[in-house]
């Protein structure tokens, strides 16, 4: 089974890493968006931040394309993804309630004193909670399917240094 894998990702070289990298960012942006304006699931605050990083990762390939591939942009991707699971992560244990962030983006059971402070904080408050999750796929968020994505492009990020990068 190892020997099967070595052959599968032999073929994979810093420029097919770029496309990858680029066609896994520019999807997981589409079906973002796909969500958000055909599904009418809105992101919340967190989830808006969780595509910062895809952006990112987009220019980075672009770079590349224009450039040649590099093992130092590698270690870029590998700093963006990082950034990503930090996002996605704090998003998911946001989610499970397992951290508290009240900044305007949670369910909160404020007491208010008159219906002025009460319209006033409804006119505040986000209409997706980062609290709740909105969208899942077999039990999992779309912040937990982004964590899971995050990981496993490091994983690979670290392979291609490891085993293809060195010539750059």
């Amino acid at each position: 089974m190892l020997k099967d894998t070595k052959i599968y990702f032999s073929s994979l070289n810093m420029n097919n890493y770029f496309i990858l990298l680029f066609l896994l960012s520019f999807f997981t942006l589409l079906s973002a968006y796909i969500l958000e304006y055909f599904f009418n699931h809105p992101p919340c605050k967190l989830c808006i931040y969780q595509r910062i990083p895809y952006f990112f990762l987009i220019l980075l390939s672009f770079f590349s394309f224009l450039r040649g591939p590099a093992r130092k942009l590698v270690y870029f991707s590998i700093i963006i993804l990082t950034s990503s699971i930090f996002i996605s992560g704090f998003h998911s244990l946001v989610e499970r309630k397992l951290i508290s962030y009240d900044i305007g983006c949670t369910s909160t059971n404020t007491d208010f004193e008159n219906i002025e402070d009460l319209r006033n904080f409804l006119e505040e408050v986000p209409i997706t909670k980062c609290d709740e999750i909105s969208f899942s796929i077999y039990g999992l968020s779309l912040a937990n399917l982004n964590l899971i994505i995050s990981i496993g492009f490091i994983i690979l990020s670290i392979f291609i240094l490891k085993n293809y990068g060195k010539s750059h």
